[in-house]
């Protein structure tokens, strides 16, 4: 692995290659190697990682330390040749695939490793949410994930109920992870700098979250609709979600907010994730699922 002044710098890489950072791919590069130590320090040791945007190399350097072996996933062609020049001698410890990280198969690859499996990266602002939903669709097959994120954006990840960040995404979020904010980084630890200061959190899955709701699909949708209309009752949002007026089904949707002790004027970011299990299981026994069948099945919607 080469280690000279060549590769000290992500502005000095680019420079001496004739490449410029690319809007496009959200390339704001991690600069300070100390921060890139923290990070890699935080996954589980001698773990097998799966590297989200290899970028110039700076937190691949650090993950090689301290994995037993990474997958760096690299959009831009350029700099995938980088980093083969950089880690040439890394051999069977590194691979690089250069790709769309929403592309890869993220599963297979995991599943084909021993554990600890892990995955760690900065990830690009504008597809933060796109790479999230594919790391908690991979199931439990990771032990741990620590990802750079936008600080608004890992406000919103660990916002309790009832604050102004809090949102389907934090719902969404505590149901397959318990997540912890590690520490923030400022704009200047980038090159080129961007507008907002990041935040490093860690994510470790709940394998247990299936037994704490009798419908998972019934929850996931419930959580949609609680946010869909932040400014009505979470009864209205519901029936809303559901493409119903008020009638048989408004009676069966307030019977079972009412069961699961919760006020029938009450408003979806009230609710914490117990609130909303608890609810989604009173739902499923008034018979909700089955009503709303063809509403329900695409949850992804």
């Amino acid at each position: 692995m080469a280690s000279d002044e060549d590769f000290s710098s992500p502005k000095r890489i680019l420079d001496a290659r004739h490449l410029r950072p690319r809007k496009r791919f959200g390339q704001n590069f991690l600069t300070d190697p100390r921060v890139a130590q923290r990070i890699a320090a935080a996954l589980p040791s001698h773990a097998y990682v799966v590297e989200v945007g290899g970028g110039t190399g700076t937190l691949t350097a650090a993950l090689l330390q301290h994995a037993r072996a990474v997958t760096t996933l690299e959009l831009d062609r350029n700099l995938a040749a980088v980093l083969r020049e950089r880690f040439v001698t890394a051999g069977d410890r590194l691979r690089i695939v250069t790709g769309d990280v929403l592309q890869f198969d993220l599963l297979a690859d995991l599943q084909s490793q021993d554990a600890p499996r892990a995955i760690c990266g900065n990830l690009p602002y504008y597809i933060t949410t796109p790479i999230i939903e594919r790391i908690f669709e991979s199931g439990d097959t990771w032990q741990c994930a620590v990802l750079m994120v936008q600080r608004e954006y890992g406000r919103r990840l660990t916002a309790r109920a009832g604050t102004p960040e809090y949102g389907s995404l934090s719902v969404f979020a505590a149901y397959y992870a318990h997540i912890e904010k590690l520490f923030d980084v400022g704009a200047g630890g980038f090159y080129p700098a961007p507008d907002v200061a990041s935040s490093v959190i860690r994510l470790t899955p709940t394998p247990a979250r299936r037994s704490s709701v009798s419908d998972e699909a019934l929850l996931l949708w419930l959580i949609r609709a609680a946010f869909g209309h932040r400014r009505k009752t979470l009864v209205n949002s519901v029936l809303e979600r559901a493409g119903e007026e008020a009638g048989s089904l408004r009676k069966v949707v307030e019977s079972a907010v009412v069961q699961a002790g919760l006020s029938p004027s009450v408003r979806g970011e009230r609710l914490t994730l117990a609130d909303f299990c608890a609810l989604a299981d009173a739902l499923k026994q008034q018979g909700l699922m089955e009503r709303l069948w063809t509403t329900l099945h695409p949850i992804n919607s």
